[in-house]
Parts: C-alpha cells; sequence; structure tokens
C-alpha cells in the first residue's frame, strides 16, 4: 500500500495549500499564496521615491517627493513597501500580525525578495535588522513578526541578521495617533544592546525590516539611532505594507 500510494503521489501530485485562503491551487508566481489571492493585493506602482507609500491619486503625483515627506523628511535613505495597507492586502497583514499565523510570514519574505532585489540589491547591504518590539508585547503575541520577516530575508539573501536593537517603553498602539503624537510617543523608546561593537557597524550600509509602514516615525527614529549611535553609512527600510499618501 505504500508504495501505491508514493507512486500516486509522483504521479498524481496533491497540490499545494494556499495559506491565506486555504484552497489547493495549481501553480502560483508566489510559493504559499495562490494566484487569486495575490490579484487581490494592492502591489505598490507610484512609490513616493523617499518614503516608498503608494500616492494617492497617482494622476497628481508627478514623482517627486511625497507631500508628508516635503515637509518632514525622514532619517532615513530610502524605504519601499510591497503592498498598500488596504483590503485583502491589509486583512492578511492583519492575520499574521495580530491572528497567531506566524506561517504566513514565508510568502510575505518571498514577495519582499523581490522588492529587495529590484530596489536594494545594488547597495551593497552590509546587515539586516528589525524593528524591535517590546518584550511584553511580544510575549503575548508570540513573536515578533518584523524580527521573523527580517530573519526569513536575511536566509534568502545571504546577509547577516544581527539583533542589536531593543524597545525600551512598551508604546500604545500607533495607528490611530498623528504625526506629532508619534513623535512624542516614541521618543527615546529605542536603545541598543549592550556590549556593541560599535565599529562593526560604522561606514555599514543597513536594511531595517518591519511590516507596516504608517507614516514612517518609527523607521526614522530607527535609523536615526543606528546613524547617531553607530555611525553607519546608508540606512534602509522595507516593510511589507505601507499607508498611501493621499493627496487632496
Amino acid at each position: 500500500m505504500k508504495v501505491k500510494k508514493t507512486l500516486l503521489d509522483i504521479i498524481y501530485p496533491e497540490k499545494p495549500v494556499c495559506l491565506a485562503c486555504g484552497r489547493r491551487y495549481d501553480s502560483s508566481e508566489i510559493s504559499g499564496i495562490c494566484s487569486r489571492c495575490l490579484s487581490r493585493i494592492t502591489f505598490i506602482t507610484e512609490p513616493c521615491p523617499l518614503c516608498g507609500r503608494q500616492v494617492i491619486p497617482s494622476s497628481l503625483f508627478a514623482g517627486d517627493l511625497c507631500p508628508e515627506c516635503q515637509e518632514k523628511m525622514p532619517d532615513f535613505d530610502a524605504a519601499r513597501s510591497s503592498f498598500s495597507y488596504l483590503g485583502y492586502g491589509r486583512e492578511l497583514l492583519l492575520k499574521f500580525k495580530y491572528g497567531h499565523r506566524p506561517d504566513l510570514a514565508s510568502p510575505m519574505v518571498e514577495i519582499l525578495f523581490l522588492y529587495f532585489k529590484e530596489y536594494f540589491s545594488k547597495y551593497n547591504i552590509d546587515y539586516i535588522m528589525a524593528i524591535p518590539m517590546h518584550e511584553e508585547r511580544e510575549e503575548i503575541r508570540g513573536y515578533n513578526q518584523a524580527a521573523l520577516l527580517a530573519e526569513l530575508l536575511a536566509e534568502k539573501t545571504g546577509i547577516e541578521y544581527r539583533d542589536i536593537l531593543l524597545r525600551t517603553k512598551n508604546s500604545i498602539p500607533l495607528f490611530s495617533l498623528t504625526r506629532e503624537a508619534r513623535e512624542m510617543e516614541l521618543k527615546d523608546v529605542f536603545s541598543l544592546k549592550k556590549n556593541i561593537n560599535f565599529r562593526e557597524f560604522s561606514k555599514k550600509n543597513i536594511l531595517i525590516i518591519d511590516d507596516i509602514l504608517t507614516t514612517g516615525t518609527t523607521a526614522s527614529k530607527t535609523a536615526a539611532l543606528i546613524k547617531n549611535r553607530l555611525d553607519s553609512n546608508k540606512i534602509f527600510v522595507l516593510t511589507a505594507a505601507s499607508v498611501p499618501v493621499e493627496i487632496y
């Protein structure tokens, strides 16, 4: 019976299961997620050259910096995101973040890898890092989704992942706060772990990974810490999703 089953598996292999919708599928450009689910995600096509967020409506966007970057320049050198935090992409990210679905990191990293190759492979990235999560929140959630994405992307790219950042304050959720309120809430919230060899990171190019970029404040604060304390060279940011910039 085992031989018969093995032969049947070879002749009629079982179709993979989409981690997003749970259906079996024949083939897909991204392993772990079916083409139907991929088609429902709003991938970013008109990014701001600096923060990488989709500009809406794109018909009013001339390719210059978005209004928010023009108003306040972030401390990172450039950021990019795979998809907009809208519709089905937002649903998936919420499942990954709050629904105890670490398995969704796998297809998200497959997508992130494509964006990494498109935008950041030319910069000779020395280290990959993740936006840190406070230990109390990580204990409740079970994992830091940003660190999970960063570790998997490091494996795919062959770039070393370094866990040297700390979140010293369990800040309130930031999604409902204005940019100014975020600035206040994130004041002195990030630090470096002890016994860091500062010279190891001097003049290095670093890629920071997070799940979502909302206004860019968190990523900017982290980039400023790395640049100021470690004297690093260029700091880039790559996230699974970002909130669009709306032009009125």
